[in-house]
Formats: C-alpha cells, structure tokens, sequence
C-alpha cells in the first residue's frame, strides 16, 4: 500500500546502476529515462563484496569485514538522491548467491571459512549484520537522510536467488527490523530451486514473495506458473515477480496481462541498461536476448527490443489504470570535446531514439544539418576510457575549421533544445586503406559482405580462425598517428578479433570486440610512431568462429595524424621521461596502461614543446591512501617541472582542480566538486588555447580560466602518494 492506495508497477533490473564504478551522469540517465517510461520501480543488483580473484585496483562496497569503501557508497548515495529527485523507488538486495560482484561465499572467505558457512556460522553471520547495520543505519552524504528514513527506497532484500536456510532467513529479516520500522523486506530466497517455502509466507518479518521467472527455466506454461504462485501467495504475501525475461513480444505481453489481472503487486524485467560515459550504450546481449534501451533502437530488432520495451510502458502505466501518455521532449545531449571530424561523439539523452547534427563556420553560424536521424547505437564495454565515435563528417573539407552542434528527438518526433558548441576542429590529411585497394591482401578463407555500414558499400567476411587479412601502409610522412579500424555491425561478430599494428620496426597488439561498434563509425585501438614510406602495415587475425558460428570482419584501417600519440599497446614505454616516481607499462582489463605505484611526488613528460593542442589522458587510481592523493595531467610544462598547468583529481576533497606553478610557486586557478571513486576510468583533457585554458572531466567542461603565465611547454602526467594508471594519452593540435 501507499498511503489508502494499493501500489502496483511494471519495472526494471538495472544492474549497472549503483556499480563501484559507476558515473553519476549514467546513473541519471538511466533513473530519468524509467522515470519517463512509467517504470518507477528499479531493482538494483546485490551490493559488491571483494573477491580473491579481484585485480589489484578493483573496488567494492565491501573490502573486508567491517572495511566499507566510502567511493562506491557515495555513488549509492547519489542512486538514491536521482530516485527521489524522479520519483522511482528502489528494491535494493544485500548479498548474491553468485559471484559475478562477489557473494555468499566471498564473506565466508574472508574467514577462511567454506561457501555454506555463510548460513550458520556465527562470525560470518555477525560480520554479515554490522555490514546491514551500516548499511541501513547509513546518512546520504547528498540528501542528509538516513537509508532507513529514504522514501525512494521501496524494499530492503535479503539477497539474490538465496539458497538460504530458514532460520538465517528469519534471523536476518528480523535484524533489518530490528534497525529499520520502515521499509519492506523480502527474502530473495531462490523459488526455481526451492520453491516458495512456507516459513517465507509465515514470518512476519518477510512483507512479499518475489520469484523469478525465465524462458530458459522451461517451465511448461509460464502463465499457469504466475498464476500457482498467485495462490500460494493470496491472503498471505504481496506477490512480485522480482525478474522475468527471454520471452517472446507474445509470451511477454501475456505475464504482463495476466500479472495486471491477478493481482501480482509488480513484476520487473531483467533487464535495461544506461547510456555510456563516454558515448554509445553499456549493452551485453546474453544469447539469445538482450538488455532494454530506452526506447530501443535498431540492434535491438532481432531482440524484439523496441516491440517489448513499448509493452512494458504501456503496462506500466495500464497496471495503475492511467492512459499512456505521449514521450516528454528529450533533454540536450553534451557534445564532447573534439580532435578528429571523424570521431564527433557525444552523451546521449533517455528517451531519444535520433540525433540531428549540424556544423557551421563559426560559433555564430549559420548552421548546416549534415546528419539527420544518427543514432548513438553503438556498444561500448563498462571498462572503456576514451570517447566513443558517432559520426563521421564524410564531407569536411581538409584545412576548414568547423563547430559543431547536436539535438536530440524523441519516437513522437518533439527535439530538443540543441547541445553545447564544440569547436573550432579542423579535418586533417589522413591514411585511407579499404579491403578493396591495393596494398590489401588476404590469407585464409574470406567472402564478400554487403552489410550496410561497410567503407565504400562493402566489406570482408570469415569464419575461419586464423585467417588474416592485412593493410599494408604507405606513410606520407614521420609521427605519431591514431590507428582506427572499421567494421560494419553484425550480431554474430567474434568478440576476439586481434589485430597487429607494426610501425616503425615495433609491433602492437590488440584485441577487438567487433560487437561493440556501430555501422559507419571507425574504432579507435592504438596510438603510436610511424616511420615515413612502407614498411607498416595493420593485420587483423580472424578469431574463433568456425565452431560457435561467430564471424570476423575486415574492412577499412584509417591513421590521423596528431602530435604524440600513446595508448602503451607496444609494452615499452621507451617515449617517456619519468622526472620521479616508479613507472611502468602494466597490463589491466585486458589492455596495456603505464602505471605509476611510487609514493610522494611521480612526474613523467612525453613528446616535444608544444604551445596550442589538447592534452588527453584516462586514468584510473588504485587508491587513495593519503589525504592529499591526487592524480592529472600535465601541459606546457619545463623539462624539469617547475613551470607547468595541470588538471588533476583531488580524490580526498572529492574535486578537480587547475593549477598552474611558476617557477616552482603552485596556484589554484580553480575546482568544480566531482565524486571521484578510485577503481573508476576518468577522461581528463585539457584545452589550451593562447590564453585560454579549459578543463574537462569525461567530455564535460568543469573549469575555464584565463592565464598567460606559460606559453609552451612538455605535456605529461603527475601523481601525488598515489599509484595510478593511465591510458589513451594524446597530445593533439587544436
């Protein structure tokens, strides 16, 4: 009930949401666009607990007994302000059975106990309650509520497909009581395997029942299923389907229709995912079906994405007897900041299924549309640090300096209002080599492909693992490029293409998801120093598919010029000068990063003298040990330091922050608050421009200023008592 209502809803599983590493703009995202679906019920995904596999680096809510990282409970934190801000109410789970974030048997672990120990033994169970003490008892840093006084939480669960036994039951659910009157808790016992068990329907302490219901759970009539679990519950329990899923358009419909008639309180999808920080979608298909995209776009349509999502507004509303009402206008999307005419990218905005982009001469105009109706369907994997391709403006001339602009629409057809100015980019001359030119070559077994997205109308295809096929390069000149790939999207692309960048007498390799692109866009995988003529090549090695019917796919390799380019995929750091501090080349989430893990004051410069260009680095802390650990980097600087600006993340004051030192002198020039989580990529760039200097935080500008104490100078990276890594560091001119 709410209030003398009865509350019933249609909702989600969002299980990125309140992640260690999740960004607040993505959490927003996701929490607006449910808003304005009629889905106000999300459920998250069970709290992480640290497991013994875990990387060095990696965060979770929970480190260790009675050891609660701060980083990842103010993103909870930042969760539960957007749902009140929204109006969505939240089903928050303590503790999985499994162990993709950590689970039962993680916290037995700790205690060098067994995986059942965590339903008995008296240790683990009291470390299990001081961590609900602290979670229920917990004040929001944002809101200044305590959790158990938040009325965007709707329910507390116990876990996620328990197999517990019933007095751990009883015994738990009784101690949330104990500290929180009032919210509702749920057993999240595991129905599949065990049933509805009668203690569940008995315990006063348990408010509702919530099984899970699957295609793959090959339950002879899923219907008639919703229906027993309907009796069983009747008089007893509130009934809600805490996930379904896998189902046909059809089968969906009628669980929604027969949850609406029979008096189930809610039933929640598994599952939707958000927008990406840094452009495109966070979106894993699993099999045969995939995750929801607000309001589903066109990769989705083998998925029947689009077709369910519709029927999960218009039940979400019909569930509650109100009309479905027409889309609101979208919000604007944010335009990154840009290098390169071919990789325009921006943040897209909940509920837009388009963009229209427009580019002008001048900040002023007038303005030209040159995309309409682009779509930001592109995947992107949760680790990634750099921005995302959307566009490529085909008609941009060499040497003209551009602005660009972008708006958002909605499936009614309303726009929004348009996005930030970014500008002035000017094209430069690039490499070009497409499978059908010359200096292209194969080995192997390969066919022809006319997937739409393909360079010049078509591209190359194979399921034989090993085959090769190879770009050979002709450089115009000596420097530093970026390499991009393209590829036209396919359901059934291999997740483990490898391609191999050999340039100047040195060898790169990288492994390619080609799920995670959409059609026409180039991929950005390595950064490196090419010697002039040829002698380079780019080859891609076809990964397993013969077996599991996944194909490889080979189309067209691009470089860019720009001034210093290094995404460490060599393993060398030979280009590097470190002024202090222990660095190195590391390997984390399956890519190659330069690591610095010496205490006090770590300095290294890359490249040459530079005055005009912007800076770019990702970068990710493995700590925060000290109260003055920052990390950033650095532009304009002497060889030895004394003289430079840097933008750096003050992760104790939660800050990023510009300063500039004059012969050894520091001076803030200025900050902007930003929740900052070690464990968690950053896209840190700096913007120089004459006088004027520009700070930006994952594409977002946090700090302008203007100052001209240092015109030219070294760029490079600083940390302070902190180890770090870093990534796609490039030094472009603007």
């Amino acid at each position: 009930m709410d209030g003398m209502s009865e509350y019933r809803f249609i909702g989600t599983n969002a299980p990125f949401l309140e992640r260690a590493w999740a960004d607040p703009a993505e959490m927003e995202d996701e929490i607006r666009a449910a808003s304005q679906s009629g889905i106000n019920v999300i459920r998250l995904y069970p709290l992480e607990v640290r497991m013994s596999s875990d990387p060095p680096g990696t965060f979770r809510h929970v480190m260790g007994p009675g050891q609660f990282n701060e980083s990842a409970f103010k993103s909870l934190d930042k969760v539960l302000e957007l749902a009140n801000r929204y109006g969505v109410r939240l089903i928050i789970p303590f503790v999985d059975r499994y162990n993709y974030v950590g689970g039962t048997a993680d916290w037995a672990a700790f205690r060098g106990k067994s995986a059942d120990s965590f339903w008995s033994d008296p240790v683990v169970k009291q470390d299990f309650k001081d961590f609900i003490r602290f979670v229920v008892l917990r004040t929001n840093t944002y809101t200044k509520v305590p959790y158990k006084d938040d009325k965007a939480i709707l329910a507390w669960q116990l876990g996620n497909e328990l197999t517990s036994t019933d007095s751990w039951t009883s015994e738990m659910a009784a101690y949330i009581k104990s500290l929180d009157g009032n919210h509702l808790v749920g057993d999240g016992g595991y129905v599949r395997a065990q049933g509805i068990r009668t203690n569940a329907l008995n315990d006063p302490n348990i408010d509702f029942i919530d099984p899970h219901i699957y295609q793959y759970h090959n339950y002879p009539n899923p219907i008639a299923k919703l229906n027993e679990w309907k009796d069983t519950t009747r008089g007893k329990k509130p009934l809600i389907i805490g996930e379904f899923g896998d189902f046909s358009p059809d089968v969906t419909e009628e669980l929604l229709n027969t949850v609406r008639n029979n008096g189930t309180s809610g039933a929640m999808i598994w599952g939707s995912m958000s927008h990406h920080r840094a452009g495109g979608w966070h979106w894993p298909p699993v099999g045969d079906w995939s995750y929801l995209r607000y309001p589903g776009l066109p990769s989705g349509d083998w998925a029947n994405e689009a077709v369910i999502f519709n029927k999960l507004r218009s039940y979400a509303y019909s569930i509650k007897g109100l009309p479905v009402p027409s889309w609101p206008a979208p919000d604007a999307p944010i335009l990154f900041p840009a290098d390169s005419v071919h990789a325009l990218s921006w943040f897209g905005v909940s509920g837009a299924d388009s963009y229209d982009v427009e580019r002008a001469p001048s900040p002023s105009g007038p303005w030209t549309v040159i995309g309409s109706g682009v779509t930001d369907d592109i995947t992107a994997p949760d680790y990634l640090n750099y921005p995302v391709p959307i566009m490529d403006d085909t008609t941009a001339a060499e040497g003209t300096s551009y602005y660009y602009r972008v708006r958002s629409k909605n499936p009614d057809g309303l726009y929004s209002p348009y996005s930030n100015t970014i500008g002035p980019v000017t094209p430069r001359s690039v490499v070009v080599l497409d499978n059908a030119d010359s200096g292209y070559s194969e080995t192997g077994t390969w066919g022809d492909s006319p997937l739409p997205g393909s360079y010049n109308g078509g591209s190359r295809y194979s399921n034989t693992p090993g085959s090769t096929a190879t770009w050979a390069l002709n450089i115009p000149g000596p420097g530093y490029y970026n390499v991009y790939v393209r590829y036209p999207y396919y359901q059934n692309s291999t997740q483990t293409v490898t391609y191999t960048v050999y340039h100047d007498g040195t060898t790169d390799t990288v492994t390619v998801d080609q799920k995670t692109v959409a059609e026409g866009q180039w991929h950005l995988i390595d950064s490196a120093y090419f010697s002039a003529g040829n002698g380079n090549f780019v080859m891609l090695t076809a990964g397993p598919g013969s077996v599991t019917g996944n194909i490889s796919r080979a189309d067209a390799v691009m470089l860019e010029p720009v001034y210093f380019g290094d995404l460490f995929q060599s393993g060398g750091s030979s280009d590097w000068t470190a002024l202090g501090g222990t660095w190195s080349v590391a390997d984390d989430a399956g890519t190659k990063v330069l690591k610095q893990s010496g205490a006090g004051i770590a300095e290294a410069r890359a490249g040459a003298v530079y005055a005009d260009v912007s800076v770019t680095a990702a970068m990710k802390a493995y700590d925060n040990a000290a109260a003055g650990s920052a990390s950033g980097v650095v532009a304009r600087a002497s060889a030895d330091f004394s003289n430079l600006y840097m933008l750096r993340i003050h992760y104790a004051l939660n800050r990023v922050q510009l300063y500039k030192k004059v012969n050894g002198a520091w001076t803030n020039l200025g900050e902007a608050e930003l929740p900052a989580s070690p464990g968690t990529w950053y896209l840190l760039r700096l913007e120089l421009t004459g006088s004027k200097i520009t700070g930006y935080v994952n594409g977002v500008p946090q700090i302008s200023v203007t100052d001209a104490s240092l015109t030219e100078g070294y760029a490079g990276l600083r940390t302070y008592d902190q180890t770090a890594v870093f990534d796609y560091f490039i030094v472009a001119p603007i």
